[in-house]
């Protein structure tokens, strides 16, 4: 379907531009982790911010931000004892019902995100110590990464649903021996 193709395309222009996100929040931690443990160690002064702005902003946007792209990689986690012996029509509606039951949760993830980053903008609230670090832009990163997560799941679904492989590759077997062929390969005609 055109449709899929086009929302595929233009997520994964989100994704590379939070992907570019989480690797500056993964630089400004090692730098940041760096000039602290060096101001610690050389000059006996550490810096008393740095841990709340690594724990509650940058880990968060490194892990957040990287999610959806993650996803669409096939690079999460994964038990595949089962699906790999699989036929391919049978491991697509498994994959269908997998989306099925994650779309709800991450909906209901970007919803609470979002409503406890509304409530950090009308009560102010902020991170108690020496900088006064403003919570919204933690809890901003949940639906953000998420949401694209969201989007990014739901076009796997559909793609499934229309009879395509979904948009996220199988995990790669690192074991496998490259001269032989795969375990679940099929002759074209036979999948479908």
């Amino acid at each position: 379907m055109k449709w899929i193709s086009l929302a595929d395309r233009a997520v994964g222009k989100l994704e590379r531009l939070l992907i570019i996100g989480a690797s500056l929040c993964l630089l400004s931690m090692m730098l940041v982790v760096a000039v602290d443990v060096g101001m610690r160690y050389i000059f006996h002064a550490p810096l008393s911010w740095s841990y709340d702005l690594v724990a509650n902003f940058l880990m968060v946007g490194a892990a957040l931000l990287a999610v959806s792209e993650t996803f669409r990689r096939g690079g999460h986690v994964a038990v595949n004892l089962f699906r790999a012996r699989m036929r391919r029509k049978v491991r697509r509606w498994v994959d269908a019902a997998s989306a099925l039951m994650i779309i709800p949760v991450l909906l209901a993830m970007v919803v609470t995100g979002w409503q406890s980053t509304v409530r950090a903008v009308v009560r102010d609230e902020t991170i108690p110590g020496v900088v006064a670090w403003p919570m919204w832009a933690s809890y901003i990163l949940v639906p953000l990464g998420i949401g694209l997560l969201l989007l990014r799941m739901i076009i796997h679904f559909a793609d499934l649903l229309s009879g395509g492989e979904g948009h996220v590759p199988d995990a790669v077997d690192l074991h496998a021996d490259p001269s032989e062929p795969a375990a679940d390969s099929q002759p074209e005609g036979d999948a479908r």
